[in-house]
């Protein structure tokens, strides 16, 4: 998805991940459904810098303040809808490899920024 810098009605919209249907899901490899989860993933932690992008608005206008909140609990609303759902459909363990493979990810990104951090 391409944005539009100049266009701040985009960046207060979070990107929606559409899982395939049941059956089609069920229908996938294991691997094939392991890249559905980390598209999750991925637009998860995009939505994720939105949310922050416009936090830092609030230091400009107070009024971005609402929006935060309301995304945030949008945001993970559909994680726990999502996370429902795929265990609803039988692959609870598939889906809690893709979070274990996730974390570790996100482990490695925060390291970086600690050794960033620690430089200056």
């Amino acid at each position: 998805m391409m944005m539009n810098d100049d266009d701040d009605d985009d960046d207060e919209t979070l990107l929606e991940f559409s899982f395939p249907t049941e059956v089609a899901i069920s229908k996938m490899s294991k691997g094939e459904r392991m890249n559905i989860f980390r598209g999750f993933f991925a637009t998860s932690r995009y939505n994720r810098l939105l949310i922050q992008k416009i936090l830092l608005r609030c230091a400009l206008d107070d009024s971005f303040y609402p929006k935060v909140i309301e995304l945030e609990a949008n945001h993970n609303r559909n994680y726990l809808e999502t996370r429902k759902m795929i265990e609803r459909y039988g692959f609870r363990e598939e889906f809690i490899a893709a979070v274990k493979e996730e974390d570790a990810a996100l482990d490695k990104i925060i390291d970086a920024y600690n050794k960033r951090m620690m430089k200056t």
